[in-house]
């Protein structure tokens, strides 16, 4: 397993966004105690300008500071996390079929497993996802496979991410496949391509509308171990209260870390 790690960070701002605006202050709570004598600044005056430099200044200084600050702590619990996510991968590789299980077993990424999709997954060793960028400009996700009738590769990797001008891309690699084993169902660029596994794999035509880089992300990395253990009567429940909804590109939502295991 390589790479640094966050965990848990949502893209939907379960705590985890990190960008920070420049000299932007975040507002109190309605209920945060009041300054019963706010000060009372100066009129402006002719050396308002240079008052007002001064003080963006400070603003500068401030912000470097909470840079390097917010840098030092990514890095120190970076490393607990990885740690931890070295430990998890270990115990995991110990339990034959676990990644596939719990593919099989989450709400919404069941629905769209073909038969065949399921018994490639038996084969799915170890899964990593990497957050690219300390403002989520998107996600490469690894799929590390032990050897199977189907393909010759032994890691699969469909990367999703937002360049800086707004434009949504995805990439994936070519899948290897051995002969008489055809898992690219459905044709290249054909919309419901999406409705197996290794269609969603290796389509790009759709990623505007892309939900399953982000419940792979933000659901299933986080925590594999509770739909392991899901039942299927937990899992109908489960799958009423969350339905899909239409994504957001990455880089619309505040910043994760970067999530990188394996």
């Amino acid at each position: 397993m390589s790479g640094r790690s966050k965990g848990r960070r949502s893209s939907r701002a379960k705590g985890r966004g990190k960008s920070r605006a420049k000299g932007r202050v975040r507002a109190a709570p309605d209920d945060a105690p009041r300054d019963p004598d706010p000060p009372e600044w100066p009129p402006a005056t002719e050396g308002s300008m240079d008052t007002l430099e001064n003080v963006q200044r400070k603003l500068e200084t401030m912000n470097a500071q909470a840079d390097r600050a917010y840098l030092r702590l990514s890095r120190k619990f970076g490393q607990l996390l990885l740690h931890q996510l070295e430990r998890r991968n270990f115990l995991i590789q110990n339990i034959p079929g676990f990644w596939g299980q719990a593919f099989r077993n989450h709400p919404q990424l069941s629905s769209f497993l073909n038969n065949q999709d399921k018994e490639v997954l038996s084969f799915l060793n170890s899964l990593e996802v990497e957050e690219l960028g300390l403002v989520r400009l998107g996600y490469k996700i690894k799929f590390y496979f032990g050897r199977n009738p189907y393909f010759q590769n032994k890691v699969l990797i469909k990367e999703y991410g937002c360049r800086p001008s707004g434009q949504v891309v995805s990439r994936s690699t070519p899948i290897q496949q051995l002969p008489g084993h055809d898992l690219q169902t459905l044709s290249q660029g054909n919309p419901d391509n999406s409705r197996s596994f290794f269609g969603w794999f290796s389509n790009h035509s759709s990623i505007e509308s892309d939900k399953t880089v982000e419940i792979i992300n933000e659901e299933l990395w986080p925590n594999p171990f509770q739909y392991y253990l899901m039942s299927e009567g937990a899992r109908a429940e489960k799958g009423k209260e969350g339905r899909p909804g239409p994504a957001r590109p990455p880089g619309e939502t505040p910043a994760p870390g970067v999530n990188k295991s394996s």
